[in-house]
């Protein structure tokens, strides 16, 4: 386990502050995209039902392969060498960085639009739908803006710790999305909802990129790094990109090939609504994860590991407190819930999302520790776990998803995010010590196991469906009240909490002593 020498340059504190700062932005992100996306799911389903929700899924899916070929790894690595270059106080690379590989996203997605817009007529070939083409087309005028969006000022915010800024394009985003329902309620249907995503991404690109100039002006002209920079820089981008296209291979071919392969294209939209709410759920610990990036590289760079330790542990035990509630809670309500948001004819998505809340719950516990190879450079490594899931992921998706369909489907996702995140956490073990609070994770757990109770009789004792957002609001209140009783959380924490969100002031006009 490497262990350079201890030279502290970091305020701790403040750095403390900063990640704190920019997961409570990625919650409010979080929370945005969670009310939204439900919204969106649920009236999506509704307005087209499953055979349409099925075809719109096919080509979103589609959209998002083309992107990920379009973005040649560079969304790891801009993320990656702005942290890097911010943590070396180096401008003048930093403008390079951003000046270089906004140009190289561009240009390939340019080039896979033309692409993707000419193999629409195959695409369209494999699932026996002439109107899938024409999806896929209206799509592909779209791809550049959704590369830039998701390959570029995306990660570039990561780096820069402007979640505020992800904030900012994320709720436009969100709130544009609301607008998409508008338009199908409007009586466009399934092609409308399709056109209005040019002019979704179109928006969210226009403000990402105008931010981030702001995020950057004043800065001096730009350096070219040196030979031996720049050829790490294109082995970790080769690595991204590599880890990016392997991906595919276990996370949209899995639903394509199930549309294939499955009697009835319902399941897809199963298996599909399964995964959205499992990734809703998601959403607090890949908060944490993503404002930690930054704060890894400049705890290496500055090579200051006391700090890291500390920060790795907190960020461990909020990850799991914050996701765990919501996991269970969703695990014991969820006949109702799939029923409440999707009315009786998707019972068939319950036992995939059930499942795929496993790894959800499992990843919570380790996700700020799996950023680690990324953020200091070992991206080389990373791509040993996902060459892992590939091949299990292939192997599953064959065996499985022709026999048990949206419920294979849905065990070989579960299968391959545990065995990614296995090898991960191996290769992560030679550079740091993975340090579990399990004390404070036992006493959320024993919170959690009361919540679950109080829900399950609660669920019982009422059981009109319209009462249900009530019941899962009182359980998370019920959660909340047994962790401040068991003092999982102490004092100090809720101290520095209250002052993240700034309400020192309100939290005074109740309690003077504060």
């Amino acid at each position: 386990m490497e262990q350079p020498a201890n030279e502290s340059e970091i305020n701790i504190e403040e750095e403390q502050g900063l990640v704190a700062s920019n997961s409570v932005f990625g919650f409010l992100r979080s929370g945005s995209k969670f009310f939204v996306s439900f919204l969106i799911s649920v009236l999506l389903v509704r307005f087209l039902g499953p055979t349409n929700y099925g075809y719109y899924t096919i080509a979103v899916l589609y959209w998002g392969f083309a992107s990920t070929i379009a973005g040649l790894g560079v969304n790891s690595l801009v993320q990656y060498a702005i942290s890097k270059y911010r943590a070396q106080n180096s401008a003048p690379k930093l403008m390079w960085a951003v000046r270089h590989y906004l140009l190289i996203v561009t240009v390939s997605s340019l080039a896979a639009s033309v692409v993707f817009f000419s193999l629409s007529g195959v695409i369209a070939s494999v699932y026996h739908s002439v109107e899938l083409g024409y999806l896929i087309k209206v799509l592909a005028f779209g791809l550049v803006f959704y590369s830039l969006a998701g390959n570029f000022t995306e990660p570039s915010f990561i780096g820069f710790q402007k979640m505020n800024n992800s904030f900012i394009t994320g709720v436009l985003y969100d709130f544009l999305r609301v607008m998409q329902l508008v338009v199908i309620y409007l009586g466009f249907g399934l092609i409308g909802a399709i056109k209005f995503y040019d002019v979704i991404y179109l928006a969210t690109s226009t403000v990402g990129l105008f931010l981030l100039y702001r995020s950057i002006k004043g800065f001096p002209k730009a350096l070219k790094p040196g030979k031996e920079e720049l050829s790490h820089f294109s082995g970790y981008r080769n690595f991204s990109y590599v880890i990016s296209l392997i991906s595919l291979s276990y996370g949209p071919v899995i639903a394509l090939f199930l549309g294939a392969v499955a009697p009835d294209i319902s399941s897809v939209s199963f298996y599909r609504v399964g995964l959205i709410m499992a990734g809703m759920l998601a959403l607090p610990a890949s908060a944490v994860g993503s404002a930690f990036f930054a704060s890894i590289t400049k705890f290496f760079e500055k090579k200051e590991f006391n700090g890291f330790y500390r920060m790795q542990k907190s960020l461990i035990k909020y990850s799991f407190l914050l996701t765990f509630p919501l996991v269970i809670a969703s695990m014991v309500s969820a006949p109702k819930l799939i029923s409440y948001l999707y009315k009786s004819t998707f019972t068939g998505a319950e036992t995939p999302f059930i499942i795929l809340l496993i790894p959800v719950l499992i990843v919570s516990i380790f996700g700020p520790v799996t950023q680690v190879l990324s953020a200091i450079g070992k991206q080389k490594y990373t791509m040993y776990s996902v060459v892992t899931g590939a091949v299990i992921g292939i192997i599953l998706t064959v065996t499985l998803v022709p026999v048990f369909y949206s419920v294979g489907a849905a065990i070989a996702y579960m299968t391959v995010t545990l065995a990614t995140l296995a090898v991960n956490l191996r290769l992560v073990s030679r550079y740091i010590k993975i340090i579990i609070p399990y004390r404070e994770l036992a006493k959320g757990a024993l919170s959690v196991t009361a919540m679950a109770i109080f829900l399950y009789f609660m669920l019982r004792i009422i059981t009109r469906l319209a009462y249900l957002p009530l019941l899962l609001i009182a359980a998370l209140l019920f959660y909340t009240v047994v962790l401040y009783l068991t003092k999982t959380i102490s004092n100090g924490e809720i101290r520095f909490i209250i002052k993240i969100f700034k309400a020192d002031r309100f939290v005074r006009m109740f309690y003077k002593k504060y």
